[in-house]
């Protein structure tokens, strides 16, 4: 099976890759982050060519060498956590650079990966244009949010998923996994001890305001903050809830905190689930315990997006924790592969 990547981060689809093909191939990958890219060849065989800007990348050299092509393009520009710039924006205008190498390079099949708040952007124009003009090279696309947590791995990470094949039968023999129970949670997820420097300081424990629990679309508030920032920087869930998502931000403690149990020195309370694990710096991911606040560190932050334990880091926790948030989950590109796999055998699945 032959392989190409844009957006390339650290290799969640590569990973996916081994575990479904007996034989993947990457020929080419792209990658602008010098850290990703470090990660990246720290973790997977050298591609092909290995491009760093996907605007100079010259696609028409693979036409029909590709079986998938897999990216997800910046989502910040669609981020109902950022400035919502859409397609205009600077990031945002990537989408067209995706399908600018799938009309040059015609894959087989392409996978594409972004946040739920594309649909939205200009009252779903923007969406809308995009996935017509994919179908307009002779793609059959799906299209579906799909969740982490509905795979395997619990983390609250809901992304719009678009596969497209060129193949009319492949196309109406493949349909998404249906959703599984969820058998693990957050607590199997962590390490048993973790170094003293991922503790945040009494301090933090002091400016929590406990009061009784409000829910709100399923989303229960125990307790705010009395930090800066807006409401929902404050605020501080429950674990017998639905956890909120952790958007893609950097800096001001912007992720969502979690009330937890101590059952023992670097232990928390089983959770039901995980919010979304972000790019943000180690200060944003963290859990709350009854007597002190810990981050989750950046090999968590990977198990929950899917990585394997033999995953390398070889950058400094910042750059880490920036690459688990910004990368697909493994397990989530991994079933859409099977599923591929299927379609391509022509086993279709009669009833989905």
């Amino acid at each position: 099976m032959t392989l190409a990547t844009l957006f390339s981060g650290i290799g969640a689809p590569e990973f996916a890759a081994r575990e479904v093909f007996s034989e993947a191939k990457t020929i080419f990958a792209c990658e602008i982050d010098k850290f990703a890219r470090q990660s990246y060849l720290a973790n997977h065989e050298a591609p092909a060519a290995f491009y760093e800007d996907v605007c100079n990348l010259d696609a028409r050299a693979y036409a029909g060498q590709i079986d998938i092509l897999i990216g997800g393009s910046p989502c910040q520009d669609f981020s109902i956590a950022g400035q919502r710039a859409g397609e205009n924006g600077e990031r945002g205008n990537l989408i067209w650079q995706f399908y600018r190498v799938v009309s040059e390079a015609r894959p087989s099949v392409f996978v594409y990966e972004n946040v739920k708040g594309f649909l939205s952007i200009n009252g779903g124009k923007s969406y809308q244009r995009f996935l017509d003009a994919l179908r307009g090279l002779g793609y059959y696309c799906h299209a579906e949010i799909l969740n982490t947590k509905d795979y395997g791995i619990p983390q609250n990470r809901e992304r719009l998923y678009i596969v497209g094949f060129l193949n009319a039968d492949e196309y109406h023999a493949f349909s998404y996994a249906p959703k599984r129970p969820l058998r693990l949670n957050l607590g199997d997820m962590l390490d048993a001890e973790v170094g003293e420097k991922y503790f945040l300081s009494d301090k933090m424990i002091a400016c929590l305001k406990k009061k009784e629990s409000a829910m709100d679309n399923f989303i229960k508030v125990v307790g705010k903050l009395d930090i800066k920032g807006n409401d929902i920087i404050k605020r501080v869930y429950a674990t017998d809830g639905v956890a909120p998502t952790i958007h893609t931000a950097q800096g001001g403690n912007q992720e969502p905190k979690i009330l937890q149990r101590a059952r023992g020195f670097n232990k928390g309370n089983e959770f039901e689930l995980c919010p979304t694990i972000s790019s943000s710096s180690f200060e944003q991911n963290n859990l709350l315990k009854s007597e002190s606040i810990r981050k989750l560190t950046p090999r968590e932050c990977l198990r929950l997006q899917g990585f394997p334990e033999s995953f390398k880091i070889v950058v400094s926790d910042t750059q880490a924790y920036k690459q688990a948030g910004n990368a697909m989950s493994v397990n989530v590109v991994k079933m859409i592969l099977e599923q591929i796999k299927l379609a391509k055998n022509k086993e279709f699945r009669l009833g989905a």
